[in-house]
């Protein structure tokens, strides 16, 4: 039972960490090794389903702090002008800055169906550990 707990808390934990969760997914994608844990981690596709269903058509107004990376991708999109006091970008526009564009890049239907297949595949594994090992 202790063991079972302890891999657990540690797939939890790897879950957490590569679905975008605790690092931003545009730098898990550029350093090559992690993009790996990264595609195939279900968590980034529940996160990515999730934020993209709350944010996707969202055209609520988000202010920019002066210097901020937010202010710098409205000006390189040409939303705002350099040295501009009030600059404004839409709520889907910033939520696609913070995560480098790598979310809700082919929608959330897609994030469901790869989180379906996922979840089916392990159920499967599971079976037929249960089916083949046995304990006594």
């Amino acid at each position: 039972m202790a063991t079972a707990i302890i891999l657990c808390s540690v797939y939890i934990g790897l879950n957490n960490f590569f679905s975008g969760l605790i690092v931003r997914p545009q730098f898990l994608v550029a350093s090559g090794f992690y993009s790996i844990p990264y595609y195939i981690c279900p968590g980034r596709y529940v996160y990515d389903g999730l934020l993209m269903a709350l944010f996707q058509d969202n055209d609520e107004q988000v202010r920019a702090d002066p210097g901020s990376l937010f202010e710098k991708y409205l000006i390189e999109k040409g939303v705002c002008a350099v040295g501009q006091v009030d600059c404004t970008g839409t709520a889907f526009e910033f939520v696609q800055e913070a995560f480098g564009g790598e979310l809700g890049v082919r929608g959330p239907g897609r994030s469901g169906i790869v989180l379906g297949c996922i979840l089916l595949l392990a159920r499967i594994l599971t079976w037929i550990a249960l089916k083949n090992i046995r304990f006594s």
